[in-house]
């Protein structure tokens, strides 16, 4: 079985969205080999049974059902499935504003390799997902995205890497530590001095570090942060606008609503309806 669907850019700019994803399973000549810079998007594979390999620095690593791995955008990739046991892998191609803030660093040096703690949760999200854009319309784009948005936290916060090491040793996590910080505080006043305390450095040394690592300034993370808070929100509680922008940090609705705007293209209450269209 080969299933490949390719989905056209969606209405809202900027949201987090596959270019492409597919299922394959049984289906013993699937490999592919890319040099740098051909594949503009993130590239994620889960493996669900079987056996594959991804090749990195000369080295074969084998891959078994529970693991996974993310290739970073322009990079050379090399993987195939074992011929004499083929895996049964989903896979998408995405990108988004913010997804480097979001992955935390991850694939960004090098192919991020990892096992899943729980890989029984993305299976139903990644089904519903191909099952989206096989009879695609475009007011299904918030579902899609939200969707995609679950498959990448729940790798984020639930799995752990098998092969390399983290870019940066501890500084990197140093730092991946204090945006967890963030995250889990958004809702809080946090400032700059405040975040650099959380991570051990200078406020000064925290920022250049944090926008190294992260692709995005503490500040923009942050903003990030309370936003997809308040995507949570609005989708899965009745509260007012002028509830949810105090929950997510905004003393004034009015700035919440402006801001939310500019990253997402369209008010909260919109962002509302259009989920529950989906």
């Amino acid at each position: 079985m080969k299933i490949d669907c390719y989905l056209p850019s969606p209405i809202l700019k900027g949201i987090l969205f596959p270019e492409s994803l597919g299922h394959y399973k049984n289906f013993p000549n699937h490999g592919e080999r890319r040099n740098a810079g051909l594949l503009k998007d993130y590239n994620l594979h889960i493996i669900f049974a079987g056996k594959g390999a991804i090749v990195h620095d000369g080295k074969e690593i084998e891959l078994t059902p529970g693991m996974g791995f993310l290739f970073g955008k322009h990079t050379t990739q090399q993987y195939r499935t074992k011929p004499e046991d083929p895996w049964d892998v989903r896979w998408i191609h995405f990108d988004g504003q913010d997804v480097d803030s979001l992955l935390q660093g991850r694939s960004m040096h090098e192919p991020y390799l990892f096992s899943l703690h729980r890989p029984e949760r993305l299976k139903p999200l990644m089904e519903e997902m191909l099952q989206l854009a096989q009879t695609y319309r475009h007011d299904y784009d918030v579902q899609i995205s939200s969707l995609l948005y679950e498959v990448l936290l729940e790798i984020v916060h639930h799995s752990h890497q098998i092969f390399g090491t983290s870019p940066g040793g501890t500084v990197h996590e140093r730092i991946r530590h204090t945006a967890e910080y963030i995250r889990m505080h958004c809702r809080n006043m946090l400032d700059l001095k405040t975040m650099a305390a959380t991570s051990g450095y200078s406020s000064f040394h925290f920022s250049r570090l944090f926008h190294q690592i992260m692709g995005s300034t503490p500040a923009q993370y942050l903003l990030q942060c309370r936003i997809t808070l308040a995507k949570h929100l609005l989708v899965s509680t009745a509260l007012t606008v002028k509830q949810i922008a105090l929950e997510t940090g905004f003393h004034q609705s009015s700035y919440f609503i402006k801001r939310f705007r500019e990253h997402t293209g369209i008010t909260p209450e919109q962002f509302r309806q259009l989920r529950r269209m989906g």
